[in-house]
């Protein structure tokens, strides 16, 4: 499937299953995402496989995932200051290209995965890491596009991630060994 393909069936599914975006702080941003993610994947899925477990450090790993990301991307703006403010852009395509290793990191953790970190990166290697970006990217800007609408702002936000956890749900769920 393609972004087009995943934003198309994210658009169908909210179209049946509408969400209302719910406010939360930093600290409660990754678990309450989790919680968003999980409900969705049973919405999918058509059934409740297992409880949600509130027990896993979803803020660690949502913290590990985006330090990560922004950590690589600052070290490359700041290389491209040193030999030119127009290389600076490329520090985007750094922050997706780290991104995506962590792509399926949080939809691994709900359904219980095995060192979900290291399943998440090889499940990118086997789709492929230049599928994953040109899938990634387009989805990313029709989310942050999203942002900028005067009233629900987030549903572009939900589409987006509705659109991975579909494309989870399709290519990398049945794969995985589950921990419990």
């Amino acid at each position: 499937m393609n972004y087009q393909h995943l934003i198309a069936a994210s658009r169908e599914h909210l179209a049946k299953y509408p969400v209302h975006a719910s406010v939360s702080g930093p600290m409660t941003m990754f678990p309450g995402g989790a919680r968003w993610m999980y409900d969705r994947l049973n919405e999918l899925d058509g059934s409740d496989i297992r409880p949600f477990d509130p027990k896993i450090n979803y803020t660690f790993y949502g913290y590990l995932k985006y330090g990560i990301c922004l950590t690589g991307s600052s070290l490359v703006c700041w290389w491209a200051f040193q030999y030119g403010p127009l290389l600076a852009p490329f520090s985007i395509l750094i922050f997706y290209l780290l991104e995506i290793h962590f792509l399926f990191l949080f939809p691994l953790l709900i359904d219980g995965a095995r060192q979900p970190v290291l399943n998440g990166i090889q499940e990118v290697f086997r789709i492929g890491v230049i599928r994953c970006l040109l899938t990634v990217v387009p989805i990313s800007i029709f989310m942050m596009m999203g942002l900028f609408r005067r009233k629900n702002n987030f549903h572009n936000w939900h589409i987006g991630c509705l659109s991975i956890l579909i494309w989870y749900k399709n290519e990398v769920r049945n794969r995985i060994s589950p921990s419990f």
